[in-house]
């Protein structure tokens, strides 16, 4: 009997809801001599018919558990197909994967060969590390609030935050994390938040970071209904944290320095940076075209401009800033964003979060963080910045501007004149 017809055989008997027994009553008249069900594959058949829906075909599933508590399949077989799933967004399968997994963990045990072994002990973390009686929301939300009681992030919370990571996938692992720090209102624990999901976030700091930065922050200040949550002291935590994992993960990417942990990750649930931030190759982008630009001539962010870069005495020193990597895109488009916030007339605890971010990373600056993040900051910015009492000062325009091009020169002395 071919898998295909094994497929067909299990759709007629959910079709016709067959009862697990009359189900195994009637497929073992069709059971070929010489072979077995694991042979058939069998398990994988049933897994993959319960699991196409957004939840699982509860029928079908029951067909799984006769055949695993009759032992028509083995407990490996099971298992790989358990470990084949993917797809972790859909949290009732996840949830009915994991009860399957507790009706025969406790009874396995490898003998046979190594590669054997291995591939029966693949999926069984999936069992360990997560509960099979709650959403994985739920145990983010409540791993998460343990740690941050205890003040620390011990190996075992760090193995869960990480199997989280891996389940949900880095969208939802860091959107769910910064919905936490945003719902605290004490100063002094939100500065605990903030340290503890450094530390988390160091999981896949690249990856987390440029969702943070590439989606989440700008979401936030893009939409009004978002505004309100980013009042202090929650909205100058999450500042203080986007600095701070820009800052990091900007140092150590452009050493080419990644974690084993980060190599062995696989990318596909990451976003394509290239096509959320799309460049257009027969102009300098926004950016270059903001630095490029002489100080007298006013800038719309919104609207290309007619100028080349050949013209500009600034291009031959900027040709370096490699506006294809996802990061610095990610990075550049922010410090857009925060310009056209910066000179909008609306206020607000979006504008509240933009003032807590700079004066930030001027903060991270003057302590001497490697790696600037500034240098992606728009010129015509610091006109703007120097209006912030706590941004006013000469020793700040010094070390905000890029002191190395004639433009960024004549932009500080105009500015420091002005204070």
């Amino acid at each position: 009997m071919k898998v295909v017809n094994l497929k067909q055989a299990i759709l007629q008997a959910w079709k016709e809801r067959w009862s697990d027994y009359q189900w195994a009553i009637n497929i073992k008249k069709n059971f070929p001599k010489g072979a077995t069900w694991d042979y058939l594959n069998l398990a994988e058949a049933l897994m993959e018919q319960a699991m196409i829906g957004p939840s699982p075909n509860p029928l079908i599933l029951s067909y799984l558990k006769y055949a695993i508590s009759s032992q028509m399949v083995s407990y490996s077989s099971v298992l790989l197909a358990i470990s084949k799933f993917d797809d972790f967004s859909r949290e009732l399968c996840v949830k009915s994967l994991l009860e399957i997994m507790d009706m025969f963990c406790h009874r396995l045990s490898c003998h046979g060969k190594a590669e054997e072994c291995i591939g029966l002990c693949r999926p069984i973390p999936y069992r360990n590390l997560l509960s099979a009686k709650e959403p994985i929301h739920e145990a983010l939300r409540k791993q998460f609030r343990s740690v941050l009681w205890k003040g620390w992030v011990d190996s075992g919370a760090l193995h869960l935050f990480e199997s989280l990571l891996h389940t949900g996938g880095v969208f939802w692992f860091t959107n769910n994390l910064v919905k936490e720090l945003l719902k605290e209102t004490r100063q002094e624990w939100a500065n605990r938040v903030v340290e503890l999901l450094y530390s988390i976030f160091c999981l896949d700091t690249q990856q987390i970071t440029l969702t943070l930065l590439g989606h989440i922050l700008p979401n936030l200040l893009t939409d009004s209904a978002h505004w309100h949550s980013l009042a202090d002291p929650p909205g100058k935590a999450l500042a203080k944290l986007s600095v701070w994992c820009a800052l990091s993960s900007f140092s150590t990417h452009h050493k080419g320095q990644a974690s084993a942990r980060q190599r062995k990750r696989q990318r596909e649930d990451i976003e394509d940076y290239s096509s959320l931030f799309p460049l257009d190759d027969t102009q300098p982008s926004k950016l270059m075209r903001l630095l490029s630009s002489n100080e007298d001539e006013p800038v719309v962010l919104s609207s290309p401009g007619d100028r080349s870069m050949s013209t500009s005495l600034s291009a031959s020193q900027l040709h370096t800033v490699n506006m294809r990597d996802p990061l610095n895109r990610v990075l550049a488009n922010l410090f857009l964003l925060i310009s056209s916030i910066l000179g909008s007339k609306t206020a607000g605890p979006h504008t509240q979060f933009v003032q807590s971010f700079m004066e930030e990373c001027v903060e991270c600056l003057e302590q001497g963080s490697r790696g600037s993040i500034l240098q992606f900051m728009p010129f015509t910015m610091v006109s703007e910045l120097v209006k912030l009492p706590a941004l006013a000062k000469p020793r700040v325009v010094l070390g905000i501007t890029d002191l190395t091009l004639p433009l960024g020169r004549r932009v500080a002395a105009k500015a420091i004149s002005a204070l």
